[in-house]
C-alpha cells in the first residue's frame, strides 16, 4: 500500500482556487483581507462583508489563464455541488496551453536580456 499512495493524485486547491473558496464562504485570511465585497443589492457598506455566503462567482484573469486553474475551480464545484451548488464562471484575457505558455515566457526571456 506504501507504493499505490504515492500514485494517487491528492486533491490540492490552487491559489486562485483556495482564494475563490474563502471569498464565497466569507471566510476571514492573509490573502482575501484586502479584497472588497461589492453587492448591488445592499446599500453602501464601503466593502463590509456580509454573513452570506455567495453561490456565484466570476473569476477573470488579466493576462494569461490556464486549464489547470480552470480544471481545480470545476473540480471545486463539483465537491461544492451537493451542499450549496455554486456556480462559478472562469474567464481570461488570454487562455494558453502548454507550448503557447513556454513560447510566452520564452519571448520575455528575449525582452528580459534585451533591457539589461
Amino acid at each position: 500500500m506504501e507504493g499505490v499512495k504515492n500514485l494517487v493524485v491528492k486533491k490540492h486547491n490552487l491559489p486562485v482556487t483556495r482564494i475563490v473558496d474563502e471569498l464565497m464562504e466569507q471566510k476571514q485570511s492573509h490573502e482575501t483581507e484586502n479584497y472588497l465585497y461589492l453587492d448591488p443589492k445592499k446599500q453602501r457598506e464601503d466593502g463590509v462583508r456580509s454573513r452570506n455566503s455567495f453561490q456565484d462567482a466570476v473569476v477573470f484573469m488579466v493576462g494569461g489563464g490556464n486549464y489547470i486553474e480552470y480544471q481545480n475551480l470545476v473540480d471545486y464545484t463539483k465537491s461544492k455541488q451537493g451542499a450549496t451548488g455554486k456556480r462559478i464562471i472562469y474567464g481570461a484575457s488570454a487562455l494558453y496551453n502548454a507550448k503557447e505558455f513556454l513560447k510566452q515566457l520564452t519571448l520575455l526571456g528575449q525582452e528580459m536580456s534585451q533591457g539589461q
